[in-house]
């Protein structure tokens, strides 16, 4: 059996891609892979580090038998679920040694074989002036950004759709399903994702939406209304307005009742409410 370890180098510089090691210290086995500066096969960035990190370990004949001590860093995620799932011996751990080296070295090979300067070297790991250097060199000449520029729109974790449940407030939305109208005071479902590099929203009625939302910011109120059940929302009101049941103005962000009786938007304090009817349950969903 073996111990295997596991480290990168070059994370936090922008110019050059990462560099990974798989390091034997007992028999003095080294095995590394780069990361490009960008790839165009729609990989995540932690999937590819994993990928090579598979490689490395075929090349190396490592096996379920050996064990594992990789660096906690980001950019291993995928690579720790992998030796997670796939039962091996491993844990996280604080590198130094001949793994530091190692990645370290490739690191500043590759730096070099492009032609930085080979004698400004890593120094007492004081890495913001020595990838500050090598930033500054590779900006000094557009060619050189142009091959050897990080590209980190790859490098983002991709992100997972999120739903949340809310109001549409004083506005008026469409549903992405039906593309039916969703009527302002009204539950939405609102969709935000990233697209190509940018943030969108959709809006869906909540018996339209694809997914459960995982998040709620909507408070329900149910009131008894003409001898039956009415379901609306309590926010805070942007805008004066009279209560429906009183008849006084309620001022601008104050917490309000909105409804509808078939089309017609009824609106007043929660209190007046309550009031007036002894069945009132508020409830947040």
């Amino acid at each position: 059996m073996k111990t295997w370890y596991v480290e990168d180098a070059g994370g936090g510089c922008r110019a050059f891609g990462e560099v990974v090691v798989l390091v034997c210290e007992e028999t003095r086995e080294i095995y590394s892979a780069r990361i490009p500066v960008t790839w165009t096969n729609k990989m995540g960035w932690e999937e590819l580090v994993c990928q090579l990190m598979l490689g490395l370990m075929k090349e190396a004949q490592a096996t379920s038998e050996d064990k594992y001590l990789v660096c906690s860093g980001n950019i291993f995620n995928v690579y720790h679920n992998w030796l997670k799932e796939h039962n091996y011996n491993w844990e996280t751990h604080k590198m130094d040694g001949l793994a530091h080296e190692a990645a370290e070295g490739e690191f500043h090979r590759m730096v070099v074989e492009a032609g930085f300067p080979e004698e400004i070297k890593l120094e007492e790991r004081d890495y913001r002036s020595y990838y500050s250097q090598i930033e500054q060199w590779v900006n000094a000449c557009p060619e050189r950004k142009k091959l050897y520029w990080k590209d980190r729109e790859v490098r983002k974790k991709p992100s997972k759709p999120r739903y949340i449940l809310k109001s549409t407030m004083a506005r008026t939305r469409t549903c992405r399903h039906c593309q039916k109208v969703i009527s302002p005071f009204s539950p939405v479902v609102e969709l935000k994702i990233r697209q190509e590099g940018r943030k969108q929203r959709y809006f869906y009625h909540p018996g339209c939406s694809p997914a459960k939302p995982l998040k709620t910011q909507l408070n329900l109120f149910e009131i008894d209304w003409n001898g039956g059940k009415l379901t609306g929302i309590i926010v805070p009101c942007p805008e004066t307005i009279h209560c429906s049941i009183c008849g006084q103005p309620i001022d601008p962000g104050q917490k309000t009742f909105y409804a509808y009786d078939e089309n017609l938007l009824i609106c007043g304090h929660p209190a007046c409410f309550e009031k007036s009817f002894n069945n009132n349950r508020a409830q947040t969903i």
